[in-house]
């Protein structure tokens, strides 16, 4: 919807500039009537009248062609005076056929009313007296060559009386023609009159329109946008993909200037959908292995995984928190932690392994190894002694695994793990990816409980209800209604 107004109101912004910076246009129409002398007629040919073809259509369009000239231009721009040319006339002026009669409407435009008045009724009179002009003088022509050949034959007396006659009836026919002083065939039929508004829509009008096409423009874009987009939309489509019910909605949380948001920069009202999530996971007993995946990277895995583990140890429950996305380990950089030195991930301990943070209590982390496949392999095959030493020592362990189907390692996690959690990130989250890891995660038999939404456009919350962010311990002393003071 936000493509679909922003192209709505950007056509409508061009429309509304261009409109407001024309300047209205004003226009006038005269009209010439046609009257075509009969192409058998022989008297009149090569005169420039126009003729009858036989088709009146095309009749018409011969006499638009005459009196549509440069030398009418010229003579039309002399009488409209200074600042006029033979091409601005003509870019002004347009000769089209009236309907299927034998009239021309000559349509001028201006930039106001007499202007446009003006100019339809002097190129009206200049087309037509050039053409009476060109007509007179081959009639002149016509006339002169026709005594000469009567004078010859009628001189010697023995000439074909046959052919004098003719060419005496030519010439008188010729000569009738000379006293209109005119193009018999060509004549002004009405002048132009002001006319009282300019030519087009109105403004708003247009406006209007603009608007309306705008909108079309917009709807078919984001129609395309829409089917073409590989991004998950809303929480709709989640549910129509994944089998897995929704478990939280954490709305969307800017992170730092680092590009990471630890458990106590969450916003009380996002942190309570974690909360959430934490109650629905605690109520299965013997569950305490939690995997969190998602289908690509980006969508909020990791930032999930750490707010869980804070959301079980503000409980009083002690946490460890394994990351084993071991092709882009992210917890120890989110936490800000260090890999212990000196200890060996093949013959230590997981005690020695596991690293304190300092501002979540009770919470430790098991951070991915740095190195070859090799180690990537050893990890994977303590896993299992890792995680029944971390049962009998802990509430719960999160496991921050790589996203499925980009790392096969996370299909051999899932199946040892007691619950899996897909994170899905609407407008990130890929809609292919999505549906290779839901059929990846079905055949490998993962124990798949729920989804949670990263990012999900939620309604304000009710005022009547306080929130409250990370920190709040149970059965500390703390008071209930005392506030964790938020992160930067």
């Amino acid at each position: 919807w936000l493509l679909v107004l922003a192209i709505t109101l950007l056509t409508a912004a061009v429309a509304s500039a261009t409109v407001l910076r024309s300047e209205p246009t004003y226009q006038a129409s005269a009209t010439i009537l046609v009257s075509p002398l009969e192409q058998s007629n022989a008297n009149f040919i090569d005169t420039g009248v126009v003729l009858s073809t036989g088709e009146p259509t095309r009749t018409i369009q011969t006499a638009a062609a005459l009196v549509d000239s440069l030398s009418a231009a010229k003579l039309a721009a002399d009488r409209m005076g200074s600042g006029w040319t033979a091409a601005g006339v003509q870019g002004a002026v347009s000769v089209t056929p009236l309907g299927q009669s034998n009239i021309l409407s000559v349509n001028a435009q201006a930039g106001n009313a007499a202007q446009a008045t003006k100019l339809a009724n002097t190129y009206a009179s200049a087309a037509v007296g050039y053409r009476a002009s060109v007509v007179q003088h081959n009639l002149a022509a016509q006339v002169t060559e026709l005594d000469t050949r009567l004078s010859q034959i009628t001189g010697t007396g023995v000439g074909d009386v046959n052919l004098a006659q003719q060419l005496a009836t030519r010439i008188a026919a010729l000569r009738a023609a000379q006293v209109g002083g005119g193009d018999p065939t060509l004549t002004v039929n009405s002048l132009a009159t002001p006319p009282g508004s300019p030519t087009g829509a109105s403004h708003m009008l247009i406006i209007l329109l603009s608007l309306i096409g705008g909108f079309a423009i917009g709807s078919v874009a984001g129609l395309a946008v829409d089917f073409f987009n590989r991004r998950i939309r809303d929480l709709d489509e989640i549910e129509s993909l994944l089998p897995a019910p929704v478990l939280a909605a954490v709305p969307q949380v800017g992170g730092s200037a680092r590009g990471v948001l630890r458990p106590g920069a969450f916003p009380p009202v996002a942190f309570e959908q974690i909360r959430m999530l934490r109650v629905q996971l605690s109520n299965r007993e013997g569950s305490p292995v939690i995997m969190l995946t998602s289908a690509g990277s980006g969508d909020g895995k990791t930032t999930l995984a750490a707010a869980l583990a804070a959301a079980f140890a503000e409980t009083g429950e002690q946490v460890i928190l394994m990351d084993l996305d071991l092709r882009k380990p992210d917890v120890a950089r989110l936490l800000g932690l260090k890999r212990p030195r000196g200890v060996s991930l093949i013959d230590g301990t997981l005690d020695e392994l596991l690293v304190d943070v300092p501002d979540l209590p009770n919470v430790r982390v098991l951070p991915a190894p740095r190195g070859d496949i090799a180690l990537f392999s050893m990890l994977l095959g303590r896993l299992p002694e890792f995680l029944d030493e971390a049962e009998s020592k802990t509430g719960h362990v999160i496991i921050d695994a790589a996203p499925v189907g980009v790392a096969s390692e996370s299909l051999e996690i899932a199946k040892i793990c007691d619950q899996v959690i897909v994170a899905v990130r609407p407008g990130h989250t890929d809609r292919q990816r999505l549906i290779l890891a839901r059929d990846l995660l079905a055949r490998a038999d993962a124990p798949v409980v729920g989804v949670v939404v990263i990012g999900h456009s939620t309604p304000k919350s009710d005022n009547v209800y306080d929130y409250y962010g990370y920190g709040y311990s149970y059965g500390s002393d703390r008071n209930p209604g005392e506030v964790a003071a938020p992160a930067d």
